[in-house]
């Protein structure tokens, strides 16, 4: 294959047996290892054959897209092979009701179903794309919160969660038809920082997700990286995707100025940081418990009475365990200034990309603003 070393392809190979192997025991299925092959000039992304027990994909595919996508057409194949091998169906439609039934059984993310089509969080944000309402009155208020005054600030970041509290509990109460969907957060790490964690846990019990921290195979240093996998409905994760990239440059801004005005050693930046996020934590717990009322509505039990959610998340992670984090240690002084500034963080609108607030909420997940890339169906434009 031009360009490429045999020994990467070998790894590449390796690590596609290694998650197919991983998809067979998540679902409990039995299914017969086929030959991967990794090929070079193709359209399509994937392609399955019975006759040579043989399991395609595309090398531009790997090179060009992140690996949970890769993983999400491995899947698409295995559920054709699914049908002719345990379904005994391969004389039906390629992509009809046993396809669709073994898509189910495996899994299969419903965007990544249709024999043509781009991959949905590619073409958010699109020119030509519909603007979610919700997501435009957020963003609204989200610019309000950069106000100077500390009260107008507050108070816009207030509406802003109280708006999506109660736009989620009236799409349950009237059973709107919801499309659920995951974003992965990948800083190329082998770790994940405790203050990152700690974010997570923040969005999961205030911004309307389920978060999965998970391993991911990156094709490009053949290292696997520690990821955080968010996962709701589609205007929930834009809202928590954008929260989470802006607790992690104010983390970075805030430090910067309390070590410089205090003098404070690289040692203490933890402490700070972890006593600002559960300050932080304090403020959101309190307007929560102020604006949700007699409902109780807190972002956990939306999460929990959401039967759409619950399938999605259950046929993403069908043996998932969950697993207490240990108390970090810290420096108390630094702990104590970080949480007096939590206490007073509000959440705003980025005007510019200095201001280290990646991506746009209405980008939609994964904060994409590029148009479609087809390379489901699986082409290669």
């Amino acid at each position: 294959m031009p360009g490429l070393r045999p020994e990467i392809i070998r790894v590449w190979a390796g690590q596609l047996l290694h998650e197919y192997q991983q998809i067979c025991w998540l679902y409990r299925v039995k299914l017969r290892p086929p030959v991967f092959e990794i090929s070079d000039g193709q359209s399509r992304a994937g392609a399955w054959s019975s006759k040579f027990d043989t399991l395609q994909l595309a090398a531009w595919l790997i090179i060009d897209h992140e690996w949970h996508v890769v993983v999400e057409i491995l899947r698409h194949e295995m559920a054709h092979q699914y049908v002719a091998q345990v379904m005994g169906r391969s004389e039906e439609v390629a992509h009809g009701p046993a396809f669709l039934e073994a898509c189910d059984r495996l899994g299969v993310n419903p965007g990544f179903r249709a024999a043509t089509g781009a991959i949905p969080r590619l073409v958010k944000g699109a020119s030509g794309a519909v603007v979610n309402p919700i997501l435009a009155k957020v963003e609204k208020l989200f610019s309000l919160a950069r106000s100077a005054n500390e009260h107008e600030a507050a108070l816009a970041m207030q509406k802003a969660n109280d708006l999506l509290r109660k736009h989620n509990i009236a799409r349950l109460e009237a059973e709107v038809a919801t499309t659920y969907d995951y974003v992965v957060i990948n800083e190329q790490k082998k770790r994940l920082s405790a203050h990152q964690r700690y974010i997570a846990a923040i969005l999961k019990d205030f911004f309307y997700v389920n978060v999965v921290v998970a391993k991911q195979f990156d094709a490009k240093s053949l290292e696997s990286h520690r990821v955080i996998e968010l996962i709701g409905a589609q205007e929930n994760l834009s809202v928590a995707e954008y929260v989470y990239h802006f607790l992690v440059n104010r983390l970075a801004v805030l430090w910067q100025g309390y070590s410089k005005k205090h003098g404070v050693a690289g040692l203490e930046k933890k402490s700070y940081y972890l006593g600002v996020l559960n300050g932080f934590r304090d403020k959101l717990n309190r307007q929560e418990q102020a604006t949700a009322g007699a409902n109780c509505a807190t972002s956990a039990l939306v999460c929990a009475n959401d039967p759409g959610l619950i399938r999605y998340y259950h046929s993403r992670y069908p043996r998932l365990r969950s697993i207490r984090p240990q108390a970090a240690r810290v420096y108390g002084g630094s702990y104590q200034a970080g949480e007096q500034e939590g206490r007073q963080l509000v959440l705003h609108k980025g005007v510019a990309a200095s201001d280290g607030n990646r991506g746009a909420l209405l980008a939609g997940p994964g904060g994409k603003a590029k148009g479609a890339s087809s390379i489901f169906g699986f082409l290669k434009k």
